[in-house]
């Protein structure tokens, strides 16, 4: 007797409902009539498993059908007619996997980090034979197929060609592992995948070409199992990082796993993909490489039973390929996507994900006053970096990073983000992992990481004047006891006021002031052209009186370092036209700097805001 399909020495087969495989098997024979099967797990024939009738032979053939086949192994699989017999063994069912894209999935890690070989997980190997799964599982040169290779390795070269080699490390084994850890069976990976390839070259189209396409090579190494399968691993997308390519990425995902579930028969199949990590690279197309980390991240909700996971953080053994290091961790985010995908735990949540992004109130401090709140959802155990939390930037207009994201704070599923900026009218978007390599290293307490995002609007929640920067500056003056004693001069041509600006909006008068003692008055003014309801918004490091249109508005005699932008807000109401704001300010004993001043508006729409369509007030001083 002769098996020449459906059973395989080191086979995995694919368990289905019932927690049990089904196995269609066919080959020649000298025997005719009943097929019997027994299948044996250490030496001792399983329940109901010892010569089962499961098929018929005639004319020097046969076929047999082996139902409810139960979850395990290894198992030795003898079927016989009379006295023509053929033992399989050892024989698995457990959980398969077609593992398809390009190189990363191929695997180009260094071997120097390779796992060591599972018993429970095997690979049904590009030359379409089963056998543990030993690195590098993806050999395209033993392929039969020309789409993989020109010419077959032949079987007694391939041990040495293997020793020579030193990278072919991928995710799959190491998924395979922690599988097998979570699900307690065997796990059987099909390698079809395929270093430097595109979407067009995966054209489910091109199935009838067979092996000179890489849908049709694919599709024949999962035919020659006769199996279903539980899912496929898919990491590609760098061979479309192209103007051309990625603009229609999205559709061609869609045609490929459209076609797939129905050449396999699985509408439902599911989908478990990697979002493109890092190239370090000089010539690379850039805004196009996260374009397709974005296309990817879309995906999830534009196709169903997809689930998609970040290699934007992992370490690299090239600059483009993914690590041995990296492939480790990988391979476990893989196996939690797979877990709640295709085995149904709902205790394992997907990746995080961005939800929203608000601005913050500005406060008091140093550097800018434009600060966001990121939420996330699906968030395990709180996000957590090695290190400073990095990842994050203020694209502008051109697509390059305005470079002004200073300190990023993880709590919870919130992100605090502070940049430099006064203010973003639309000018500026936020992304996470923009360009070609950018440094990532946000996750939750699963290791499970925040995809790369490409930019989007995060406009002022609040309208913002810009700082009051032009104003008369008088000479030091003798200060009475208290600022509160300070009287609005009438007589301006005493004071010595000089025009002065200052374009960073402080008005920092330090050097004028340092080691003397007094006070200093600051007039300016500014123009309204609407009623507005407004807060001013002031900070200061000495003590201070402030008057508007000559009423006493605000008096600190507290007022030290450090002068802090917004440090005090304070509501008023101001009717159309131009406004004179007054200081009086104490040198505080030379330790007095300056202030900062300028205006939020009150009363306006959300999407005012967003819009930008509101006035403010204007600095008038000439």
């Amino acid at each position: 007797m002769q098996i020449t399909s459906g059973l395989a020495k080191g086979q995995v087969l694919q368990r289905m409902e019932r927690n049990a495989a089904d196995a269609v098997i066919a080959g020649t024979t000298t025997g005719r009539g009943a097929v019997r099967a027994t299948i044996a797990a250490k030496g001792r024939a399983l329940k109901g498993w010892k010569d089962r009738p499961v098929g018929a032979a005639r004319r020097g053939k046969f076929t047999a059908r082996l139902e409810g086949i139960p979850a395990g192994g290894p198992y030795a699989i003898t079927l016989s007619v009379d006295a023509d017999k053929a033992t399989v063994s050892p024989v698995y069912v457990g959980d398969v996997w077609i593992l398809a894209g390009q190189s990363n999935m191929q695997g180009i890690g260094n071997l120097s980090g390779a796992p060591k070989p599972h018993p429970l997980v095997h690979a049904f190997y590009m030359d379409r034979q089963w056998g543990i799964a030993r690195e590098p599982i993806h050999l395209l040169d033993e392929s039969p197929d020309p789409v993989h290779t020109a010419a077959q390795v032949p079987r007694d070269r391939r041990a040495q060609y293997r020793r020579k080699l030193k990278k072919g490390v991928g995710c799959g084994v190491f998924f395979g592992i922690e599988m097998v850890k979570r699900t307690g069976v065997a796990q059987g990976l099909i390698c079809t995948a395929h270093g430097g390839t595109s979407m067009a070259q995966w054209d489910p189209e091109k199935r009838s070409e067979g092996g000179a396409s890489l849908y049709g090579s694919m599709y024949l190494s999962w035919k020659a199992t006769g199996q279903p399968v539980s899912g496929v691993l898919w990491y590609q997308g760098e061979s479309d990082a192209n103007p051309d390519a990625a603009k229609v990425y999205t559709e061609k995902m869609k045609e490929f796993v459209r076609a797939l579930r129905r050449d396999l028969r699985q509408p439902g199949l599911p989908f478990l993909m990697v979002q493109i990590g890092r190239f370090h690279s000089v010539n690379a197309d850039e805004e196009n490489w996260s374009r397709i980390r974005n296309e990817e991240a879309r995906l999830v909700k534009r196709i169903p039973n997809l689930a998609c996971v970040s290699a934007i953080d992992l370490s690299m053994d090239d600059p483009i390929h993914v690590g041995s290091e990296g492939h480790a961790r990988l391979g476990v985010r893989l196996a939690r996507l797979a877990d709640r995908l295709a085995k149904g735990s709902r205790k394992e949540l997907p990746p995080p994900a961005f939800v929203s992004a608000r601005q913050l109130p500005p406060v008091g401090g140093f550097g800018g006053a434009y600060h966001l709140e990121v939420t996330c959802a699906n968030v395990v155990g709180g996000l957590r970096a090695s290190g400073a939390p990095c990842g994050f930037s203020l694209i502008d207009s051109n697509g390059a990073d305005a470079n002004t994201v200073y300190k990023v704070t993880l709590a919870g599923s919130k992100i605090r983000i502070e940049t430099g900026l006064e203010e973003n009218n639309g000018q500026f978007r936020l992304a996470y992992g923009h360009s070609l390599a950018p440094l990532c290293n946000i996750t939750d307490s699963r290791d499970m990481p925040l995809p790369a995002f490409e930019p989007i609007p995060t406009g002022n929640a609040i309208a913002l004047s810009p700082f009051v920067r032009t104003w008369l500056v008088s000479e030091v003056q003798p200060a009475p006891a208290g600022i509160a004693d300070v009287a609005l001069p009438h007589d301006r041509e005493s004071l010595g006021l000089a025009l002065r600006t200052f374009p960073d909006g402080f008005v920092n008068l330090h050097p004028e002031w340092m080691n003397r003692s007094g006070q200093a008055f600051l007039l300016s003014k500014v123009m309204l052209d609407e009623d507005m309801r407004l807060n001013m918004r002031i900070g200061y490091d000495g003590p201070i009186r402030l008057w508007i249109d000559g009423e006493e508005f605000l008096t600190d005699p507290n007022g030290t370092n450090p002068a802090l932008r917004d440090a005090v807000i304070k509501p008023l109401a101001l009717a159309k036209g131009e406004h004179e704001i007054a200081v009086a300010m104490n040198l505080n004993g030379g330790l007095a700097w300056g202030l900062f001043l300028r205006f939020d508006r009150q009363g306006l729409r959300r999407k005012q805001i967003e819009d930008g369509a509101y006035k403010l007030p204007v600095c008038s001083m000439a």
